[in-house]
């Protein structure tokens, strides 16, 4: 099972009221009714209950043979045995222990497909909440370039404006319309996949917002993910299921034992009496102590690498996070400083302006936004990604 690790880090997240309800009840629906994390679940019982099969000595074995004389003189002759086979108890304790180890590792498996659901989940919610904000945005656009558009028919008929300008105030008004119409669709298709997501049950949310996450120093994600990824927990009960194979491979070098009761009549009589019997290992377990010793070491080595792989990953994505954090907070400082549409459109009003000029001086503001937004976005992206262990 496996992917290219998403692996990285985690902060832990101080969440507003707003935006920890939003987040955790959309998730919290999708653990509940997601097709897939039932199946997950399913696939982890069936797990559990294989991993406990085999556990016990083989069946007894009963044998009965019945045999005509050909003469009445020496008559027939009947056979009745009852046998059972059985290892050495450390067998049966070595078997215990791995089937035990496969159940755990099966509860760690369901958690790496149930992490990378809600993982999917959040990535769609965080573009939701980035189209929310980018819709409200268009709204207050169009509603402005419609009262532009407005005031431009109405200054041509006076004279106070010229065709041009009343070509503008048309174009920005069908361009943020047209935009606003294109998001709101994209917003519905968001839903929709979520709705999906939610084993086909349409969602009640609204407004979803951004959740507050504070970013941890890096060696406290290092041990966070150290701690809690699901994989590396299911590679680590790998090395243990491993090791106990070893021993048990060993152990299926004691000798087999048999004992039982057996049964013969005969014209004259009947014989009875108990049966032992010992089984040497000297072809059968050949080589399977040699390949769970190789199997041991792949496995080490598997767990290794991928911890290299995570600690890597950890350092890589935390700079890419915390050079987005700073982006972000210097494009909103800038955004909190600009207050120039309510002038912008003061002057307009009052023919301070023409309708070029107030265009011409709104696309400083519209493309500052725009890439605030965009900014944002992307940052809560990321840190969704490295949000990964605190989804479960």
């Amino acid at each position: 099972m496996i992917r290219t690790v998403l692996i990285i880090l985690l902060a832990v997240s101080v969440q507003s009221t707003i935006a920890q309800t939003s987040l955790k009840a959309v998730l919290d629906s999708i653990t509940v009714n997601n097709l897939q994390i039932k199946a997950s679940l399913q696939n982890r019982d069936a797990e559990v209950v294989l991993a406990n099969t085999g556990l016990t000595p083989n069946d007894p074995q009963v044998d009965y043979g019945y045999f005509p004389g050909d003469n009445s003189v020496i008559g027939t002759k009947s056979i009745f045995n009852v046998t059972q086979s059985f290892y050495f108890p450390t067998v049966y304790t070595r078997k215990k222990t791995g089937a035990n180890l496969s159940a755990e590792k099966s509860g760690e498996i369901h958690l790496v497909r149930l992490r990378q659901i809600l993982f999917q989940a959040s990535s769609n919610y965080i573009e939701l909440a980035y189209l929310n904000k980018y819709a409200d945005e268009l709204k207050k656009r169009t509603s402005d370039a419609e009262n532009a558009k407005t005031l431009a028919e109405k200054r041509l008929q006076t004279g106070d404006a010229n065709q041009l300008e009343l070509n503008k105030a048309r174009m920005e008004a069908l361009r943020w319309s047209n935009e606003l119409r294109t998001t709101n669709t994209r917003i519905e298709e968001k839903w929709k996949i979520l709705a999906s997501m939610n084993g086909g049950k349409a969602m009640s949310f609204s407004n979803p917002e951004y959740p507050l996450w504070q970013l941890l120093p890096v060696d406290s994600i290092y041990s966070m993910a150290f701690r809690k990824d699901p994989f590396l927990k299911a590679l680590g009960f790998d090395k243990k299921i491993t090791a106990n194979n070893v021993k048990l491979q060993n152990a299926l070098w004691i000798p087999q034992f048999k004992a039982g009761y057996g049964q013969e009549t005969i014209i004259d009589g009947t014989y009875r009496g108990i049966q032992a019997g010992i089984s040497i290992p000297i072809w059968q377990n050949k080589n399977n102590v040699k390949y769970a010793r190789l199997q041991q070491l792949s496995i080490e080595s598997s767990f290794t690498a991928y911890l290299q792989q995570l600690k890597s990953a950890i350092e890589a994505r935390y700079q890419v996070v915390s050079s987005l954090k700073s982006t972000v907070d210097e494009y909103g400082k800038v955004v909190e400083s600009m207050n120039s549409q309510e002038l912008l459109k003061k002057s307009l009003q009052t023919g301070n302006i023409s309708i070029l000029e107030y265009y011409r001086e709104l696309s400083g503001w519209y493309e500052t936004y725009d890439r605030y937004l965009v900014w944002q976005r992307d940052y809560y992206t990321e840190m969704v990604y490295l949000m990964q262990f605190e989804l479960l």
